[in-house]
């Protein structure tokens, strides 16, 4: 039976601190090098994508408690950089070829398991829809030709927060805030009948 062999990266490649150079500046000290490895490390090991997992896969220094640390820093923007991805990545891919830029936003609720967090509600979206308890976002997609991507997101906080928005209003400010490709003539903007 012969065992798989572990070889260690030792740098990051050089198309990755490319293409990471334009990103904003979020992060305090080393953050941005090892969110960098993060993301090259989705795609070269192979075996299951735990931190502990990709962690064998880079230099000594660079360790799982490491990537746990990054990953909870409240020191970053995930807005700002979903939003940075998808501005370049609208700048990067071939421009519509009718010259129409759909942007379709949906609301949904991920199920929340385990300890009451503070952002959780209770309740249902309509009077036909089951009760849920869990975390309610609002997701914007751009979508034209083949290509669908992510464009932002934003996460709604209970009606009985302060800082409470609709979904109306946090689609309105994601769309406000979504930079249109050159070839794109007319934006065409949909969401939820509901």
């Amino acid at each position: 039976m012969a065992l798989p062999m572990l070889i260690a990266f030792t740098y990051l490649p050089g198309f990755v601190t490319m293409v990471f150079r334009g990103m904003p500046t979020v992060w305090r000290g080393r953050h941005r090098l090892i969110f960098c490895w993060l993301i090259s490390l989705q795609a070269v090991p192979p075996g299951r994508k735990t931190l502990a997992e990709m962690a064998r896969w880079t230099p000594a220094t660079m360790t799982a408690w490491r990537f746990g640390r990054v990953l909870k820093a409240t020191s970053w923007n995930v807005h700002l950089l979903v939003r940075w991805w998808a501005q370049d990545l609208l700048a990067t891919l071939p421009s519509p070829a009718n010259g129409v830029l759909y942007l379709l936003g949906d609301g949904r609720h991920a199920d929340k398991r385990g300890t009451k967090h503070p952002g959780a509600q209770k309740g249902r979206t309509s009077k036909h829809h089951p009760w849920f308890l869990g975390l309610r976002f609002v997701g914007l997609m751009a979508a034209w030709d083949d290509y669908r991507l992510p464009g932002g997101f934003r996460r709604m906080l209970p009606q009985r927060h302060a800082d409470y928005c609709s979904e109306n209003a946090l689609l309105r400010e994601m769309v406000g805030a979504c930079v249109p490709p050159r070839g794109a003539k007319l934006v065409l903007v949909g969401g939820e009948a509901a």
